[in-house]
């Protein structure tokens, strides 16, 4: 989206300006896409889970959203909309909006820490990618911080 959008301090690859229909269009086309794509993975995890109750409720928690509930079901579809327009218009990390209201509808704080680092990376990939398309990432700055970052976590893992 950013890279067809363009921004103030990079063109669109396109040549799409600001306000024009296309732009307009564009975003059109992408809500759609999310909403599309909301509607597969819920149909999806709902299958998945009507073969977990049919074989007895394998692998199943107590604390895991049942697809059947619609109300559950329509909090955690406004979540993912509107947590994820929260994050990406004040420019905050996701895990700023996702943990707090994963655990406020009862999931397990490891569950809600892991799957907030889970959306985070996706939003950090299209950053990097982003940079880098634009010749503003120092790679070997990134790869000196991530040697060093390396090392302190296997000497962590080691002391600990």
């Amino acid at each position: 989206m950013n890279l067809m959008m363009g921004s103030s301090t990079m063109d669109s690859i396109v040549g799409i300006k600001k306000c024009d229909p296309a732009y307009w269009g564009v975003q059109l086309a992408f809500v759609l896409i999310c909403v599309a794509s909301a509607i597969v993975a819920v149909r999806m995890a709902q299958r998945v889970q009507r073969l977990k109750m049919q074989y007895g409720g394998v692998n199943i928690g107590k604390s895991d959203i049942v697809y059947t509930d619609k109300k559950r079901l329509t909090q955690l579809i406004v979540l993912g909309f509107v947590g994820g327009w929260v994050a990406g218009a004040l420019g905050l990390g996701g895990g700023c909006v996702y943990n707090p209201a994963l655990l406020a509808l009862g999931i397990p704080p490891k569950v809600s820490s892991a799957t907030g680092l889970y959306l985070v990376t996706f939003s950090k990939i299209a950053s990097v990618l982003i940079y880098f398309l634009n010749d503003q990432l120092d790679v070997l700055y990134g790869i000196w911080i991530g040697f060093w970052s390396c090392l302190g976590m296997v000497a962590g893992l080691i002391l600990t």
